[in-house]
């Protein structure tokens, strides 16, 4: 039992570094990415895995208070990157449909280049902070 509660942790710990790594990588031009849906999705289920395990371990006492709070932000996390990942999809999707879209924002021979705005950006910034709120309350509660 100890060992499939390590390597839930593990595997838990690694969606919250993909969601972070995600959010760096891209921070200059940030929008959420498939990886950063992904590890939402790793995270919330590998914690709902690791309260059932703890549940059925003996001698352990579980602060369901902080269990609760943690699966709020697990399902915001979740929720934030769905809805940032279903815009990306929709703006690829409309930019496919015209004219070919530039990644490197350039307008034509003419005009200055226009800074790359990403319709997910503002999901990918609440998906991180969710995140990083979801640490704190790991760690400081």
């Amino acid at each position: 039992m100890e060992i499939l509660r390590d390597l839930l942790v593990f595997i838990h710990l690694l969606g919250m570094a993909i969601i972070i790594g995600s959010y760096f990588a891209n921070l200059r031009a940030p929008r959420v990415v498939s990886g950063m849906l992904h590890g939402a999705y790793l995270q919330l289920v590998t914690g709902l895995l690791l309260v059932t395990v703890l549940e059925f371990t003996d001698g352990v006492e579980i602060n369901h208070m902080k269990i609760g709070i943690k699966l709020v932000l697990a399902i915001l996390v979740a929720v934030f990157a769905f809805i940032g990942a279903r815009k990306e999809k929709a703006a690829r999707a409309h930019a496919g449909a015209g004219a070919p879209a530039r990644t490197d924002g350039y307008a034509g021979d003419t005009a200055p280049p226009a800074p790359v705005v990403h319709p997910s950006a503002a999901m990918a910034h609440l998906t991180f902070g969710a995140a990083v709120i979801a640490v704190a309350v790991a760690v400081f509660v």
